[in-house]
């Protein structure tokens, strides 16, 4: 099963505010997702939109998350 997820950040908020302004199970046509995205965020003052896919059959990779430099 895939989980789709939007993301947004208020304008002058820092990237580690973001929030999900969005969420859905299945398939989701991620270009009007984020063409709607857009047109509400400027509405609402937001900005920095995202969007992510989980697949929740796999098993997480943790190790992605870190970032060693």
């Amino acid at each position: 099963m895939i989980e789709t997820l939007l993301y947004g950040c208020k304008k002058g908020e820092p990237n580690y505010m973001e929030e999900i302004l969005y969420h859905c199970k299945g398939y989701v046509n991620k270009n009007e997702l984020m063409e709607k995205g857009k047109q509400w965020a400027n509405k609402n003052e937001y900005d920095r939109l995202r969007i992510t896919e989980i697949n929740l059959m796999e098993k997480p990779d943790f190790t992605k998350t870190i970032n060693l430099k």
